[in-house]
């Protein structure tokens, strides 16, 4: 991944998708480059930066879109790079999120573990020697059905 994409920007975007402060941490995470003090916006800084950089952009845990043209609009920025190779990754627990930004790609839906192995790694994690109290069980039970295997 490293050599693939010089540039690897990583998202948590979590309940809304904001455009301002999507393009705000992009430009945290790209490196200056020259003739960039010409650029009077955000966007055209970035359009700089990324011009002739092939990239990764994660947008982690997308939950809801206030406005889907800002969708859009982040994407016409990007596409501005002409190094080919780059790619956008988006992660979200919703469907119809999923359906929404599914321009071009695929799409990939990810189920949790498998009940038995989920129990044995969530112990693991909770109990150093990975035995519940009897009488933390039902507790833990209803935690782990509302994780989901996740």
């Amino acid at each position: 991944v490293q050599n693939h994409f010089p540039v690897r920007i990583w998202i948590c975007v979590s309940f809304n998708f904001n455009l301002d402060k999507v393009l705000q941490e992009i430009k945290r995470y790209t490196l200056p480059v020259e003739g960039e003090n010409g650029c009077s916006t955000t966007q055209e800084l970035i359009e700089h930066r990324l011009k002739y950089k092939r990239f990764l952009l994660v947008l982690d845990d997308i939950w809801q879109f206030t406005d889907v043209d800002d969708w859009k609009k982040l994407l016409l920025i990007l596409s501005k790079s002409q190094e080919n190779g780059s790619m956008i990754l988006v992660t979200t627990r919703f469907q119809e999120i999923a359906k929404k930004v599914r321009a071009i790609g695929n799409s990939i839906q990810l189920n949790g573990l498998e009940p038995e192995e989920f129990r044995k790694l969530f112990l693991s994690y909770v109990f150093d020697d990975g035995q519940c109290p009897r009488n933390k069980l039902h507790l833990l039970d209803k935690i782990m059905e509302k994780l989901k295997g996740s």
